[in-house]
């Protein structure tokens, strides 16, 4: 028991700073409502973290408005030339302006090079501007290494180890729970500790410090300090990211490799071609570290070099996403056109040797990977994005956290709680086994067999019965999860947005192949009817999850019963795998493409390809983005939050 001051019987520690008071005291006395309601009414707007602890942004000018001094001119009032308010809001417009031309040069570099490049003819503009993208950004994350983070320590909870919490529970909500208490102490001055867990014997004196402490709140970071208190991004998005990372480095180590693959290909590529993709494979794997250990990291220093260096950051990912989908696109359209040049050449006349003759390690794998190099920058760019929201801003911790200390559950164990979803994960296990059986079903007869009609129905039949199946099982599950409370301050959040966009480009590829399926019915038979009934079972069951979904990070549980009967979690599990198939499934959809041609034929080459390389990758974002809020939903809909 820390040492404290006694005066007349009473306790003096401190009783106008009640943090520092119960810190000088030794001692937390917590009491939770018999009501399950805050007691404290001053608590404002809150956001629920990753560590399940209310944070609160809280605006810098308010903590420097008084501090501030202003030019006053006699004439006109005061001046904006000193004030933090004006130079923070020019700051941030400068970096928005700067961000945006960035996106411009990269969009109108790479539209340039495709368009009006020739073969063995290289200009070096969008290698150049790519070179500058890459080395300022891996500049900014060494900064931020060096500079801003050296010494700083990651910590998820600020408060003191050595603090003796004691629960008091009232007598009209009453149970057993583990009281934590500093080591060797058993017994409080003036009160005892029953086997019950309940305290007995207690002062007067000590109530007024329990009521004190819970209205305490700790902000942080500390004025020209970092720390790591922002909003968390979910565990299994950063573990996609990273997964998608790997994909998008395999992808240029395979560039890097076609450079020396044969004597045509080394000239091909601009000599500086080799650098750009190095260099990228450099930024992405220090970027991909940086984001997953400081997701939550809020900085209040070198403000204005700190939103210089994210914004670019945020340009280079959105240049990446956008050049990568240009330059796809112009090489799938060249090869096909030299392919289709070469089959139409029946006269004898020898055609020169192209580029696009040797198909290189890299044409082969970029099919399937260079979707990863898109969905990656558009995480990095949402994670990096509300990084820089956080710039500035101190963050309100709830001092100390209400339910790490009146949970009798340890940290993390929820999370690996399977209760009420074995049914759930099973059944969806096994549709994953059976989706997988078709996919390789699927290859068998096109690549073995040679018969691309069989293996198309193949494909259609399992997609088509896997969305029904998952159709079905969203209506049932959003008729159990309407049974848990509804938050409407969780409705717009990264989660939400991220799935809102790659929703879009869901929607704008189902609507183009629509068109062309209808249109080529009476030329295609079978497998046009086949996709015109997938694609519009996939427009219905991508809406039905998307609203699904965003109620769903919206639920939380209102009581102990819906914690205990976790309604609709087994559905929820089922959906989740079964999202998870669905991303294996549309990882493959640009080789379904190729075999069923109808909808090239429509378009055209040209045309096709730019909608396939610009929607696809959203396409597949949008299924594996889905399995991860499933997830949020599978863990934080079946919890009570601090409000509760």
């Amino acid at each position: 028991m820390a040492d404290t001051d006694k005066q007349d019987g009473k306790t003096k520690c401190l009783p106008n700073v009640p943090c520092l008071a119960a810190m000088r005291c030794g001692s937390y006395i917590l009491n939770e409502p018999a009501n399950e309601q805050e007691t404290n009414g001053t608590i404002a707007t809150t956001e629920t973290t990753e560590n399940n602890s209310l944070v609160e942004p809280v605006s810098p000018q308010k903590d420097k408005m008084a501090n501030d001094e202003l030019v006053i001119n006699p004439v006109t009032g005061p001046t904006s030339r000193r004030n933090p308010v004006y130079r923070s809001a020019l700051t941030k417009l400068l970096c928005g302006m700067y961000c945006l031309l960035l996106v411009v040069f990269g969009i109108v570099f790479a539209v340039a090079n495709a368009l009006t490049v020739e073969e063995r003819e290289h200009k070096y503009y969008l290698e150049v501007f790519l070179i500058y993208l890459y080395a300022g950004s891996l500049t900014t994350l060494l900064y931020f290494q060096i500079g801003i983070l050296r010494g700083v320590p990651i910590r998820t909870n600020y408060l003191d180890s050595n603090i003796k919490v004691i629960l008091r529970r009232s007598t009209e909500n009453l149970q057993k729970s583990p009281s934590p208490v500093r080591r060797n102490d058993s017994v409080e001055e003036g009160g005892e500790v029953g086997e019950t867990g309940e305290v007995e014997n207690k002062k007067e004196a000590m109530d007024h410090l329990s009521s004190a402490s819970m209205s305490s709140h700790l902000v942080l970071p500390a004025p020209g300090e970092v720390a790591h208190v922002g909003e968390g991004i979910n565990f299994y998005l950063r573990l996609g990211a990273l997964a998608f990372s790997i994909g998008s480095v395999t992808l240029d180590g395979f560039h890097i490799a076609s450079y020396f693959e044969t004597d045509t290909t080394s000239t091909c590529e601009s000599a500086i071609f080799t650098l750009v993709y190095v260099l990228h494979l450099i930024f992405t794997f220090v970027q991909t570290f940086f984001l997953f250990k400081n997701h939550k990291l809020v900085i209040d220093k070198h403000k204005a070099a700190v939103r210089f260096g994210l914004m670019h950051l945020l340009a280079t990912n959105i240049c990446v996403w956008l050049v990568t989908a240009i330059m796809e696109t112009s090489e799938d359209y060249n090869q096909l056109n030299y392919i289709v040049i070469k089959n139409s050449n029946r006269t004898g006349t020898r055609v020169l040797k192209s580029c696009y003759e040797d198909m290189t390690l890299a044409r082969t794998a970029s099919p399937y990977l260079f979707p990863c190099t898109i969905i990656y920058s558009i995480i990095a760019a949402g994670v990096i994005y509300r990084m820089y929201r956080y710039v500035g801003v101190r963050v309100k911790q709830r001092w100390p956290s209400h339910t790490s200390l009146t949970s009798s559950v340890p940290q993390g164990a929820a999370s690996m709680d399977c209760e009420k979803a074995n049914k759930g994960l099973f059944s969806g296990l096994l549709v994953a086994v059976i989706t997988l059986i078709a996919i390789a079903t699927f290859f068998v007869f096109e690549s073995r067999l040679s018969d691309p009609v069989t293996a198309v129905q193949v494909f259609y039949v399992m997609e088509l019965a896997l969305l029904i199946l998952i159709g079905t099982c969203i209506i049932f599950g959003h008729l159990r999860l309407t049974q848990l409370k509804f938050q409407e301050h969780n409705l717009i959040s990264l989660d939400s947005v991220l799935l809102i966009v790659a929703l879009g480009g869901t929607y704008i590829y189902l609507c183009f192949m629509l068109i062309s399926a209808v249109s080529m019915i009476q030329y295609q038979g079978i497998a046009s009817i086949l996709s015109l009934v997938c694609i519009i079972v996939s427009l219905l069951q991508s809406t039905l999850q998307a609203i699904f979904i965003l109620d769903g990070l919206c639920r939380c549980s209102a009581n102990d019963n819906q914690v205990e009967r976790k309604p609709g979690r087994a559905m929820v599990t089922f959906l989740l795998v079964c999202n998870l198939a669905l991303w294996v499934v549309s990882m493959f959809e640009i080789k379904k493409t190729m075999v069923v041609p109808f909808h090239q034929n429509f378009y055209g080459i040209l045309a096709w390809n730019i909608m396939l390389h610009v929607c696809v990758p959203l396409f597949i974002f949008f299924r594996f983005h889905s399995a991860i809020c499933l997830s949020k939903i599978w863990y934080q809909a079946y919890q009570k939050t601090k409000s509760n």
